[in-house]
Formats: structure tokens, sequence, C-alpha cells
């Protein structure tokens, strides 16, 4: 495992850099994405991708504008024509090929090139260089101390882009994961960003589709284990009728959390091809990274995600 001034080392040799992240991208990913090319700028980096696989969800999607490098959308043509003359490839927020699967195969194929930098448990062999702190609150927080080791200042948007990558990961600072660390950020960034306008952009711009599809998450809650375990479900047909995405079913999983009763809570989605996407949240000790590792998953140890081939209904009763 590398150390922050051998990755310091590496980037400062990057020229032509590809950034990438998971799939169906949050604050954290996309404030990891914009530090990270930011930083690279900064060492010399002359030519900066922050790669994207879909559109980001529309209240994210001012983390992407005026921010340093080029929004690149991945596919054949990039891979042919801007893929071939990347030096340096960067993974943020994710340390996995799964969270990667378009590039799976061109992140393979060039695996010596590849440097990750995450906060997760869960992790494969993607590169020669890998950095991981999981005590990291949320990825942005060791960008965050690899700007401060780089002598570096975050400023305007790149700061705004990190603490939206903080509130967010840390639940506006309510999960266990926060750490004094997470409030030394937060209050070197505060001078530099309006917070309240950051919520604002964040928690309070989504459309009735969302507020449907959260009453049909509401709809479907179902408890078992004295309680103690909340399930809900949302089918294909749900997004049809309420016209809403699967990017808006984030944080719908808290929803049940609430309940004095519930320990572990789970979402349940409905892909348009069939599969099944599952959200877990753990409030006190079982360990949700480890029963999401079942289904190929993983994530946190009070926060995690997998995926089960379907139908949803045998998926519930897999879970359970």
């Amino acid at each position: 495992m590398a150390d922050m001034n051998a990755l310091l080392q590496r980037l400062r040799q990057a020229r032509k850099v590809a950034i990438f992240t998971h799939q169906r991208p949050d604050p954290d990913a996309l404030g990891s994405q914009a530090a990270m090319a930011w930083i690279l700028e900064s060492l010399g980096a002359v030519e900066v991708y922050r790669m994207q696989f879909t559109d980001a969800p529309p209240p994210y999607r001012f983390l992407q504008q005026d921010v340093p490098g080029e929004t690149a959308v991945w596919g054949s043509e990039w891979a042919g024509s801007s893929g071939g003359i990347i030096d340096t490839i960067v993974l943020v927020d994710t340390c996995t090929y799964g969270q990667v699967e378009p590039a799976m195969g061109f992140l393979k194929a060039e695996r010596s090139k590849v440097v990750a930098v995450d906060h997760h448990v869960n992790r494969e062999d993607v590169g020669p260089l890998i950095y991981a702190d999981t005590s990291a609150a949320a990825c942005v927080e060791i960008l965050w101390e690899l700007s401060r080791v780089a002598g570096l200042r975050p400023e305007g948007k790149v700061a705004e882009a990190l603490m939206a990558g903080l509130v967010t990961d840390t639940g506006w600072f309510r999960f266990d994961s926060v750490t004094a660390r997470t409030h030394e950020m937060a209050a070197d960034l505060t001078p530099r960003v309006n917070v309240s306008g950051l919520y604002q952009r964040l928690s309070q711009m989504e459309s009735k589709s969302k507020l449907a599809l959260m009453g049909r998450a509401l709809a479907s809650l179902k408890t078992s284990f004295d309680d103690r375990f909340a399930c809900m479900v949302l089918r294909h047909k749900d997004f049809v009728e309420t016209a809403a995405t699967q990017s808006q079913t984030e944080g719908l999983v808290d929803l049940p959390m609430s309940l004095a009763t519930v320990e572990v809570a789970a979402l349940l989605t409905e892909m348009s091809d069939g599969r099944v996407r599952g959200s877990l949240r753990s409030k006190l000790a079982l360990d949700v990274n480890k029963v999401c590792n079942i289904f190929d998953g993983g994530g946190h140890a009070k926060a995690a995600g997998c995926r089960f081939d379907g139908p949803i209904d045998a998926a519930v009763e897999r879970l359970q």
C-alpha cells in the first residue's frame, strides 16, 4: 500500500491523465474528480479528463462546472483517440472493477498506468499504486489532505466540490465515520464555501418525481426480525409511472432508519434489464459490508451496496 509521499511523487510525473470514478457518481465521486484534476494541473499535468459513464444526476451537475479538467464521456471513440495518449489513469472513490464495469477492459489492459485513491474497505488489485485510507469519512477527505501535503490551498469551485463530497458522504456529519480530521477539513473550507447555499443545491432542488418515488418506497416498506430490519422495494414500473430516474433513489434507503427499532434498512431497486440493485444501511453493530460481500458487493460497515440477478421478489427473499 502506497503512502501519501509516494502518491504525490507519482502524480508529479503525470502529464496526460484520465480520472475515473464509479458509475452513478455522487458528490464524493464528483468532488474527488474535481479536486484530483486541480491537484494534477497544479503539479504540472497538461491534459486532464474527468471521465463519466453517464450524465451526473441534475442536482449534482454544478460540481462539474467551472472546475479544472475536461469532462469526457467514456466510450470506444474516446478510448481509441484520447485514451491512446494517456500516461496516467487515476481511479477515485473506487478500487474495484465492478464499479467501473464499462471501462473494465481498458483499465485492465492499461493496468501499469493506474493510480487508485479510495476510502472503501473492498479493493481489487487495479494498479501498481493504490492509496487507501479506510479511516477517511469520504474520499474528498484524502484529496484535501493530499493538497495540504502538496502545499496547495483549495479555493472557489474546488473548495465547494470538496465540501459537497464531505457533507454528503457523512450525512452532514451524522455518520460515525466522522472524525476530528473530518471537522478539521470542514473548518478549513467553511470560510471559502457558502455552506447554506450548498445545502440548498444538494438537498432542496428535487423534482416532484423524487417525492413520488419516495412515496412508492415508503408504501412498500416491510419490517421483519422484530422490526429490526426494514426493507423497501422499487419496481421498474414505479420509475415509469412516476417519471423518476434511478439516480433519484439516492437517500431513500435512509428513510426507515428514523424508526427506533430499525437496525438495518435496505432498498432494492429493479432496473430496466431486470437486475436488482441493493443499498443497505446499518445503525448499530451489524456490518452491511459483509452482507453485501455475499452478493459480490461491498462498501462500508454502515453503508454498502450489491446487485442481484433478479427477479426482485427472489432478491428480497435472498436478502432476508
